[in-house]
């Protein structure tokens, strides 16, 4: 992708007439030369104003062009000054694909200043052509996502795919072209100040400066961090979905008084282990699986169903019995269900004591950790506040009359607080350990006063059949089979059920093993191969660069580039008041032209374009400038764009562009001159 400025044209309309400066550039290296205060900066800043990129130097949307093209201009052969009447900005760009559009701004005008016309052609270097205009906005919300916003034409003009990032609130936005360009633009006052650049903070974006140069370099490490996120989310709602499944087979499980057998509670990929789960019934002092109760009941439904109903004279002797046995039974049945009973409320209470001793833990670990904060910041309050001594003499009390023993040693606060740290872990296995113990005897009560139930009605019906004639069908007898017929059509529900739903856990697995094998194939940490390979050629051009330009500090072998910000560091340490400010200032060219380079050899999302307004900063030294001179004109020969505004010593200058191929452009006095 390719963003070359092909010429760039000021007007400022006067009450004397016309001013203005026409500027062409070429590929590879172009430097302006002009005396200070003359209207180097008005030409390159005159680039941002129209491009709409006024915010990428301050959130007040200031204009950042001087007085002669906002309020008044001194013309510099009469020095009669004139106040400006209108103003605007033309340049002309090209893309990588050799689509050439004319962009204008106005400055001073009746039109808003928002506003930005394209003209699709080159009328400035052809201003005899006839083309299309469009208009579009910038500066207000929009400008970067909808289709009349300037800055979402700019970017699919340099073919940028702007990736979506995060606030600091935890919302998205996208990385706005403002927070690119101070990686390519280089400004006078500020830019030069920050390394890789001073990008605005404004935007809320979180950690800004690795995003934007992430995508200028094309790393995919923000890709990577994003499908993490998707696949920890993925993960998540899988677990959630195998969660709820379960639950709703342990609630099916509990309609007829079973519980779930070897059914892991976190998601697994075993379907053999999906398939193994089973529900198992209390019978007695076992639990055995339901599909074998079940079996057992329909014979002995099958074979009640084929027998006749017997009468009351026939079962009288053993319907005696059986209700003899079934009162003795039911007591011991009732007695059970009043233990459990007992112990649930003990447990109960046992869980409540707990909890309540885990928030007293709570309060006194954070009241210890503050105490310790104080003390960490110098306070002796806490020390002399202490509730066993006395707030005037500092002599340890007790509150008690008997003797009070001397030199006890009171625990340190850091002490304290591992104290109160275990306590409470040993409190949060105890209320764990509670909870599994009420779910256990919450099932065995229900399960008992099932029971109970059953024997109840069985009792009842055996009475009604040993006071009524002997000739008429057992009531007993029916209701048994009833009630068998009834347990047996609950638990052939329950198991048709539980095995779709057993189907539904086997999607649930097969989802599970897909984002597991998609996890495999992210990397460890958060760049790929490619990403390292760019990294480590990255860190190369720079360090090749410094030593160009006579880096002195220490080894430029030793510059390495942090993975978590991407500024450059040495021995892990991010590079800062160690350096001389000349040295800072050559840093400062390798990095940004190191960002250009690096496209020469990999593919990177930067446009092969930079500007560096008066880059001998710092008064670097002549050898030095000479040599970024020499080491920028390469960008010739790869098709890239780099732009120099200085107000170096003329003579000078010209000696050093004299053997390098540039475009070389010197002004006499001010750019703007009368047209």
């Amino acid at each position: 992708m390719t963003f070359r400025l092909r010429q760039l044209r000021l007007r400022a309309e006067t009450s004397a007439g016309t001013y203005g400066a026409d500027i062409a550039f070429d590929p590879g290296l172009n430097v302006i030369w002009a005396d200070n205060t003359c209207g180097k900066s008005t030409c390159l800043q005159g680039i941002l104003y129209a491009l709409g990129l006024e915010k990428m130097l301050s959130p007040r949307r200031e204009i950042p062009l001087p007085y002669v093209m906002t309020t008044y201009l001194d013309d510099p052969g009469t020095r009669q000054r004139h106040n400006v009447l209108q103003s605007s900005v033309w340049i002309e760009i090209e893309n990588n694909r050799g689509v050439v559009i004319t962009v204008k701004r106005n400055v001073v005008s009746d039109v808003d200043g928002k506003l930005i016309s394209v003209l699709f052609g080159p009328a400035l270097s052809t201003p005899n052509g006839h083309y299309t205009q469009r208009d579009f906005f910038v500066l207000d919300p929009g400008a970067a996502q909808r289709e009349a916003g300037f800055h979402r034409f700019l970017a699919e003009f340099i073919g940028w795919q702007l990736p979506r990032v995060r606030r600091y609130d935890g919302s998205e936005t996208q990385l706005y072209v403002e927070t690119i360009f101070p990686l390519l633009y280089v400004e006078q006052k500020a830019g030069w100040s920050a390394l890789p650049a001073a990008l605005p903070s404004y935007f809320q974006i979180r950690d800004v400066a690795r995003r934007s140069v992430e995508f200028l370099l094309g790393l995919s490490t923000h890709e990577i961090e994003l499908r993490k996120q998707q696949l920890d989310l993925d993960l998540a709602a899988n677990k959630s979905a195998w969660t709820l499944k379960r639950e709703e087979l342990v609630a099916i499980a509990g309609s007829v008084s079973a519980r779930v057998e070897g059914l892991p509670t976190v998601p697994t990929i075993s379907e053999d282990e999906i398939a193994a789960s089973f529900l198992a019934v209390a019978e007695g002092d076992e639990w055995l699986p339901m599909q074998a109760i079940v079996v057992a009941l329909r014979a002995r439904v099958e074979e009640m169903r084929a027998a006749q109903v017997p009468t009351i004279e026939q079962v009288a002797n053993e319907a005696t019995a059986e209700l003899s046995k079934l009162t003795d039974e039911y007591a011991d049945r009732s007695a059970r269900r009043a233990s459990l009973f007992r112990a649930k409320q003990t447990e109960v209470s046992q869980s409540y004591s707990a909890r309540r001793r885990l928030a007293a833990l709570d309060e006194d670990l954070q009241k210890n950790v503050d105490a310790q904060k104080l003390r960490s910041l110098g306070s002796t309050l806490t020390a002399t506040l202490a509730a066993d001594h006395c707030p005037t003499c500092t002599q340890p009390i007790a509150d008690t009359l008997l003797a009070q023993r001397a030199g006890t040693a009171v625990m340190p606060v850091e002490d304290n607080i591992e104290y109160i740290k275990a306590q409470r872990a040993i409190f949060q296995k105890l209320q764990t350990r509670s909870a599994e113990a009420l779910e256990t005897l919450n099932r065995k009560l229900a399960i008992e006063t099932e029971k109970a139930n059953e024997i109840s009605a069985r009792i009842r019906a055996l009475r009604a059949d040993l006071v009524s004639p002997s000739s008429a069908p057992s009531i007993a007898a029916i209701e048994d089979r009833l009630r068998l017929e009834r347990r047996l059509q609950g638990m052939e529900d329950a198991l048709q059920r539980f095995e779709v739903l057993k189907a539904a856990l086997l999607v649930t697995a097969a989802r599970h093993a897909e984002l597991l094998e998609v996890a495999r194939t992210l990397p460890a940490d958060r760049f790929s191969e490619s990403d390292k390979l760019k990294i480590a050629r990255f860190t190369q051009l720079i360090r090749d660069q410094v030593a160009e330009y006579d880096f002195t500090t220490f080894p430029a072998g030793e510059i390495d580039i942090s993975l978590d910000n991407f500024k450059p560091q040495k021995e892990g340490f991010e590079i800062g008041f160690e350096l001389s400010a000349s040295d800072a200032i050559r840093l400062k060219w390798a990095y940004q032209l190191a960002l250009m380079e690096l496209g020469r050899h990999m593919p990177t999302n930067h446009p092969g374009f930079v500007v560096f307004d008066e880059p001998r900063q710092q008064e670097a030294a002549k050898i030095s400038f000479k040599h970024l001179l020499e080491r920028a004109a390469t960008a010739k020969s790869a098709n890239q764009q780099v732009i120099f505004a200085t107000s170096e010593e003329r003579d000078q200058l010209e000696r050093m562009v004299a053997g390098i191929h540039c475009r070389y452009m010197a002004f006499e006095g001010f750019i703007l001159q009368r047209i």
